[in-house]
């Protein structure tokens, strides 16, 4: 065996450790962020309350590449499914008992913000400013790919059943049948599309400031092994 065979040896341990750190640390974060008020963030009325549980998903992703991403989506994902039953909530939140609800959407996420800044980095080489964008624009989708995906379970597995609770609830106030007949959809888009876009905002605003915050600290680091992104960068 040779010199460098060790080192490659060595260099790819010392990648699994990094990898197995971080997707502990941002997996500990999504933790906190689920089971207390820290992950949710209060904007003045009548602006919604976002989350930002997925950003450390996103994160993990950009800065470690999909397999990372996706471990950290997993526990996103049971957390929520945890939450849901041990909370007793009432309304969407009941859903989320599903684990095709709550728990594969979040494995979707770092797959699809990794795949638009990958996509991103292939269209705009430059490593200015333009990366970071990309950054925003992935976060941006991936935090997308969260609510599209967590409503439109829920309008797959249940969308007759709510539709058939709220058509007699909204029969009492002698709504029309073309309201009725799109009662479920309604109410989703009604509570997912103000708390979708804004946190599609806050997503693409922390997350190149994170990711830009991470790579810094690497270079700082003088590490040998480069994170995901720093070798995607590379190529």
């Amino acid at each position: 065996m040779t010199i460098n065979d060790l080192h490659g040896k060595r260099r790819k341990r010392s990648e699994s450790t990094r990898r197995m750190v971080v997707a502990a640390m941002l997996s500990a974060i999504t933790a906190v962020l689920v089971f207390t008020p820290i992950g949710m963030i209060l904007l003045p009325p009548p602006l919604p309350a976002v989350t930002t549980v997925h950003i450390p998903v996103i994160l993990a992703a950009l800065v470690e590449g999909p397999v990372v991403g996706m471990t950290v989506g997993l526990v996103f994902g049971l957390c929520s499914l945890i939450r849901a039953w041990e909370s007793g909530m009432v309304g969407l939140t009941l859903f989320f008992r599903n684990p095709l609800v709550s728990v594969l959407p979040r494995l979707l996420i770092p797959l699809t913000a990794l795949g638009i800044y990958l996509l991103w980095k292939k269209l705009f080489r430059s490593r200015s400013i333009v990366s970071q964008i990309g950054a925003g624009v992935a976060a941006a989708f991936g935090t997308l790919t969260n609510t599209v995906g967590c409503l439109g379970m829920i309008l797959l597995l249940y969308g007759k059943d709510l539709n058939e609770l709220l058509n007699g609830i909204i029969a009492a106030g002698g709504a029309d049948s073309a309201y009725s007949d799109r009662a479920a959809a309604w109410l989703v888009a009604a509570v997912g599309l103000p708390n979708g876009i804004a946190e599609m905002i806050v997503a693409a605003i922390l997350v190149p400031v994170l990711k830009a915050a991470v790579d810094a600290l690497q270079r700082r680091s003088g590490r040998k092994t480069a994170g995901f992104a720093q070798k995607e960068r590379s190529k």
